[in-house]
């Protein structure tokens, strides 16, 4: 097994009426109607991105430093996402 972890930063789009989740090291940008929903959401697509980047044996990138996410985003929340892979590289569900 083994488990990735990369910080996002989260913000409310008042145009659309949503939560944004955007986890920048891995170019994924989803939304939801909660900070919850967005939450999951992201590692969902979390989930298929490594899925398939190791499947197509693709660089995975490292994650940031979760401090250096925070000084850049002063103004927005920055959380962890995560997801842990089986030793045949499928997203073992935790919810």
């Amino acid at each position: 097994m083994k488990k990735y972890v990369y910080p996002a930063v989260i913000y409310y789009d008042e145009d659309a009426l949503v939560y944004v989740i955007y986890i920048e090291d891995l170019g994924i940008v989803v939304e939801g109607d909660t900070v919850e929903e967005a939450h999951n959401r992201a590692g969902q697509f979390m989930d298929i991105y490594l899925e398939t980047a190791i499947k197509e044996g693709l660089d995975i990138p490292e994650a940031t430093d979760f401090d250096s996410v925070v000084s850049a985003h002063p103004k927005e929340m920055v959380v962890l996402v995560e997801s842990t892979l089986d030793n045949r590289n499928r997203a073992i569900k935790t919810n």
